[in-house]
């Protein structure tokens, strides 16, 4: 028998109750092979394509006599916690959770676990998560920064844990970073909006990020395409990324010119919410020829009365970049702290708009 390849029931009459069940009796017991059974309790099953009939069969008998598996030993012996740790800025926020969801598909599919936890964009508390995740020998970490540098602390002297950095590319990170291409993004959808309204402005959140930063040099581009020599003046942004900063913004912006723009363009879904609040005070609705636009897609979207352009970045494309990065330097291939691009797609009103 293998350390950590054991299986744990509860006590019975029959047995000591300190004498574990093994593979080999949980074989016997479903009439599967020893390798099968280690392939479905490891959650391997898809990976080895292994049939969902017996699956099924080998996960009724385990749920049936509560048997609990027991990866304890395995980890001591191979210096490996088969567990990856995600650190996120807002768990709330739905392109966060979108990544989190196909990033859990393929950990699973891996046979790995995925634990996650939040920073809530304070540099403190993602030092903190950092530091608990290393503490619980995970054997890689996916982090979304709030900071221009995170120090990775000894991991007590095991290997050095693998690490991808996405969504915020700070220069000068040691790390592999997967990104949106944000910039591009932010072009097309002010380009859009300028062409078919000749006005819009930006309500920008955080715009200390690098996303943000490069979002709003999309917009300032395709404002400069179009002659408008007051495209800074289009720009209005907060510190902060949600409901209350985006309604304070879309204020300022009325008020700085004199009225409702024509379009207008968020930084995320939150901020955009915020807008839409502002103009139901001030309108009671959203005037009709009013363009709307935004980053990130929501399908509640496309049950707006006024049409939508939204961005929304590829969470599935990123997820297995991302994962492919941390498959390569857990096989010690050899890691390079370069800037992957993915690419993501424009949406009106719930249509893809690949032009």
């Amino acid at each position: 028998m293998e350390l950590g390849e054991t299986v744990v029931t509860p006590p019975d009459p029959n047995r000591p109750a300190s004498t574990p069940m093994t593979l080999d009796e949980v074989a016997a017991a479903t009439g599967f092979s020893r390798t099968t059974v280690r392939f479905v309790v490891n959650g391997q099953a898809e990976r080895y394509r292994i049939k969902a009939q017996t699956r099924d069969q080998i996960e009724q008998f385990i749920r049936e006599h509560g048997i609990v598996i027991d990866r304890t030993a395995r980890s001591l012996r191979l210096q490996r916690s088969d567990a990856i740790g995600l650190v996120l800025p807002d768990l709330a926020n739905p392109f966060f959770a979108h990544l989190t969801a196909a990033l859990e598909d393929l950990c699973h599919a891996a046979g790995l676990v995925l634990l996650t936890t939040s920073s809530h964009d304070d540099p403190a508390g993602e030092a903190r998560a950092v530091t608990r995740l290393l503490e619980r020998g995970v054997d890689g970490m996916v982090i979304a920064p709030c900071s221009p540098r995170i120090a990775l602390p000894p991991s007590g002297g095991r290997r050095s844990c693998a690490v991808v950095m996405t969504d915020r590319a700070f220069p000068g990170q040691p790390y592999p970073v997967v990104v949106t291409d944000n910039e591009a993004a932010g072009y097309r959808l002010a380009d859009i909006l300028l062409a078919e309204r000749g006005d819009a402005v930006f309500l920008a959140a955080s715009r200390w990020l690098p996303s943000i930063e490069e979002r709003i040099r999309g917009f300032l581009s395709a404002c400069g395409k179009y002659g408008l020599d007051d495209a800074e003046a289009r720009v209005f942004s907060s510190e902060s990324d949600d409901v209350a900063a985006g309604r304070r913004l879309m204020e300022q912006a009325i008020a700085s010119r004199g009225g409702l723009p024509r379009a207008f363009v968020c930084s995320s879904l939150l901020m955009f919410e915020g807008a839409l609040q502002a103009i139901g005070v001030r309108n009671g609705r959203l005037p009709p020829d009013l363009l709307l636009g935004t980053f990130d897609h929501h399908p509640l979207l496309e049950f707006l009365p006024n049409r939508v352009v939204s961005a929304r970045q590829d969470e599935k494309a990123i997820a297995r970049t991302i994962f492919r990065c941390l498959t390569d330097q857990l096989k010690n291939r050899p890691v390079h702290a370069e800037r992957l691009v993915v690419e993501g797609h424009i949406w009106r009103n719930g249509n893809l708009d690949d032009k």
